[in-house]
């Protein structure tokens, strides 16, 4: 499940795993969601779908309709709503959080990004703070690359988002945590 967001990173992903696996897109801005679903339908996509919904108050309902295990969500580059009067915009939100740590399948993982070191760190602090039921990936696999802070140093999904290549490329820094759900 991705939250926010375009749409293309899902797209490739779910071009990658075709047949292994189903995806889901929820996007708050209606336009976007209909032009995701559009494109995955110029792409004759079956395990894949966009929707308009707020993740905050809908994540939990949805996910629980679905049949199958949440084994990934993915929240990439969301708005920083950087006036503080609107950090409460923020996606990442304690809620939010709880929900997916709920829903989601021990082994499961949650991979999360910003070009914002602040927006990163809010994130990082939501989902550190949800009760040790995470574990940050290089507790799991030591051989993943992290610089001191414990930020990814490449994308482990090996999907750049559109942010990701614009921000690189302009010589920002992206911030990367992946964690998994303990078994």
């Amino acid at each position: 499940m991705k939250i926010s967001g375009s749409g293309r990173f899902l797209i490739w992903l779910a071009k990658r795993n075709s047949g292994l696996r189903n995806y889901l897109g929820l996007e708050i801005r209606p336009k976007l969601a209909k032009r995701a679903e559009h494109w995955v339908n110029e792409l004759s996509l079956r395990n894949i779908h966009f929707i308009f919904a707020n993740a905050t108050i809908s994540f939990k309902k949805l996910v629980n309709t679905y049949p199958g295990p949440l084994v990934l969500v993915s929240i990439l580059c969301p708005d920083p709503h950087f006036k503080k009067k609107h950090h409460k915009r923020r996606v990442v939100q304690k809620p939010l959080v709880e929900s997916i740590v709920d829903c989601l399948v021990p082994g499961g993982q949650v991979f999360i990004q910003s070009d914002v070191l602040e927006v990163a760190a809010d994130m990082r602090n939501c989902f550190e703070g949800n009760s040790g039921k995470l574990l940050h990936i290089d507790r799991i696999d030591p051989n993943m690359p992290c610089d001191e802070e414990g930020w990814l140093l490449s994308n482990p999904m090996g999907i750049r988002t559109e942010r990701e290549i614009h921000a690189e490329f302009t010589g920002a820094r992206i911030y990367r945590r992946m964690y998994q759900k303990r078994g």
